[in-house]
């Protein structure tokens, strides 16, 4: 099957459960190390790991170009493999030598020698990975890829509590990632059936295209993302970042879809693409979509804010419910721009994409700064959400050109009316409760979430049509197999 045909329902659907199941396995390692080493040790390793995982951002960006190659319709993916993995081996070896004569002159005190070798391993090793399961995705399976990543973080948290176990601590937990992450990638290559072979020079020049502007976006991506925490730490202290990334998980599993959603969306509009095909109805279905979780969680956190944040981190942090209102919204926005992002870069047009993330950087800095010293936390969350509503806004004006007019499916009105009704009954319903222990919030949660799809699904005939297309082929294939 050409990528140009890929069933975007069902691998969106694939996608979000690996994605949900990795959330789950996450989360278990999160809680373990952080009894197991306690602060320190924890906060060694997951400085450690943020170390690497910014440094894997240059390997994941040249992943993400041999994945939107390999995509297109008449590519030979064994060509691009070599392409990767020759450009991560020297990308590793540069990092490597500069790691160990620069060491002694960074201000490293908190990370032992082993831990620089654990950042290495887990650079080889994830930056392996990522061109292996990009390249895999690409050839058209999107949502199998993201299943090879969450047997991925299986095998890391037994390989990580086996080293725990034997008393390796940080360091550990750092190869039992790397280890995890190599055997992974092994199945990965056999699984695709790609072998490298000799690459052309336009397998190169190709490549380096669109690899010159993935590259840098990803690593202006990553500075924006760690942004917040930094300025929050500057002009509000400890206790203001820790509100707000706890806060901020809470609407992680939000962005779950959109992401799951995104990935084949990036794999099919290039294939479209590659044939001269047009690809604004696959963009507008993935819009439709993106926010179905976002949208609720929104007006769910405007219901409960103070309570949500007691409920799941204790009575210390109910000071943080309005952060966790304003980030919702500002998450809402960030939600829509996924898909937009995929199909753009999946049209090749990475640099549209990588425009898109400088202005908002550049525009948020300032913004950040100046509110961030008036109002503390509140001040660069605002900021934050004036970013992200203006790239929103820019990818829109970019639809405009791209795909021939702005895109803001009937659906999402359908979406937001819903919650509006959800965010009215849980407030009657707050009114008769006790909401003093987990077990009538998380029912009240569950209450509003059953009102906001009862709600939809009697609305929005679109939404029907949708669950019953996507679902009805599992269905099928679960009555087979029983």
């Amino acid at each position: 099957m050409s990528t140009a045909d890929l069933d975007i329902g069902r691998e969106a659907l694939v996608s979000l459960v690996a994605k949900l199941t990795m959330s789950v396995f996450g989360f278990v390692g999160v809680i373990i190390f952080a009894r197991v080493l306690g602060p320190g040790g924890a906060g060694r390793y997951y400085f450690a790991l943020a170390v690497a995982i910014s440094l894997v951002r240059v390997p994941a960006g040249i992943a993400k170009a041999i994945k939107k190659r390999v995509s297109e319709v008449g590519r030979s993916p064994e060509e691009y493999l070599s392409v990767g993995l020759i450009a991560h081996a020297v990308y590793l070896g540069v990092v490597g030598v500069l790691a160990f004569l620069l060491a002694p002159y960074l201000p490293l005190e908190e990370v032992a020698t082993e831990e620089i070798l654990g950042i290495l391993l887990v650079l080889g090793s994830v930056g392996l990975f990522q061109i292996l399961n990009k390249i895999y995705s690409g050839i058209g399976n999107p949502g199998a890829s993201l299943w090879f990543d969450t047997v991925r973080s299986v095998f890391t948290l037994g390989f990580q509590l086996a080293l725990l176990w034997i008393g390796m601590e940080a360091f550990g937990l750092l190869v039992g990632l790397a280890a995890a992450t190599v055997l992974t990638a092994a199945m990965v290559a056999v699984a695709s059936g790609v072998r490298p072979s000799v690459p052309t020079r336009e397998t190169v020049r190709s490549t380096g295209e669109f690899a010159r502007w993935s590259v840098p976006t990803a690593m202006v991506g990553d500075l924006y993302k760690r942004a917040d925490p930094i300025l929050i730490g500057i002009f509000a202290g400890a206790s203001a970042v820790g509100f707000y990334e706890t806060a901020l998980r809470l609407v992680l599993p939000a962005s779950q879809l959109a992401a799951s959603i995104s990935n084949p969306l990036h794999v099919k509009a290039s294939g479209q693409s590659s044939l001269g095909e047009e690809v604004r109805d696959d963009v507008a279905n993935a819009l439709s979509y993106a926010g179905l979780f976002g949208i609720p969680m929104f007006f769910g956190a405007l219901a409960l804010p103070d309570v949500l944040m007691q409920t799941f981190y204790g009575k210390g942090f109910g000071d943080a419910g309005i952060a966790l209102v304003g980030i919702a919204l500002f998450y809402v926005f960030h939600i829509y721009q996924i898909p937009l992002e995929s199909a753009i870069s999946g049209t090749d047009k990475p640099e549209l994409v990588f425009r898109v993330k400088l202005v908002g950087l550049i525009g948020y800095l300032p913004f950040g700064i100046a509110l961030g010293r008036a109002y503390g936390l509140l001040g660069v969350i605002a900021a934050t959400l004036v970013s992200e509503v203006v790239m929103f806004l820019v990818y829109q004006y970019l639809c405009r050109d791209v795909f021939d007019g702005f895109i803001f499916p009937r659906p999402i009105a359908a979406q937001i009316a819903s919650a509006a009704v959800m965010f009215g009954v849980i407030t009657w319903l707050e009114t008769f409760l006790s909401l003093d222990n987990w077990v009538p919030v998380v029912a009240l949660v569950g209450t509003g979430a059953l009102v906001y799809f009862a709600v939809l699904s009697v609305t929005s005939s679109h939404f029907r049509l949708t669950a019953r297309n996507v679902l009805s082929p599992i269905v099928r294939q679960v009555g087979q197999i029983a």
